[in-house]
């Protein structure tokens, strides 16, 4: 009987962690594609963090780093939005982004509308 329990142990353990990668692996996807989203942004949109103006590329570049370092606070792309993309950690400050057209959105309310279009 225990020859019979082992396999099927095994089997329960590949299908529950091998799930887990899968969804794991599908929201650093999301993330990945937020985070892209801001660097590709059309010539011209600047992304406002503490008051200061950064270039799309340095705006990716920030994000990527406070994901790398606090991925433990974004296990979803809501989350990310949430707890990581939206402000500042230290001042609480508000992100916000500024298109050519000089348009400015918070960076949550312009990474909600990147992930409603994901599920399109």
């Amino acid at each position: 009987m225990t020859n019979k329990i082992i396999p099927i142990i095994i089997c329960a353990f590949s299908v529950i962690f091998g799930n887990n990668t899968h969804a794991q692996t599908n929201e650093e996807a999301r993330i990945e594609h937020l985070i892209n989203s801001v660097k590709n942004t059309p010539k011209g949109t600047s992304f406002i963090r503490n008051g200061k103006e950064y270039s799309a590329e340095k705006a990716a570049a920030h994000l990527r780093t406070k994901y790398r370092r606090g991925k433990k606070y974004a296990g979803t792309a809501e989350l990310f939005i949430e707890n990581l993309a939206s402000k500042s950690s230290i001042t609480k400050v508000e992100y916000r982004i500024k298109f050519a057209d000089g348009k400015i959105v918070t960076a949550h309310e312009y990474f909600t509308e990147e992930l409603k279009k994901l599920k399109e």
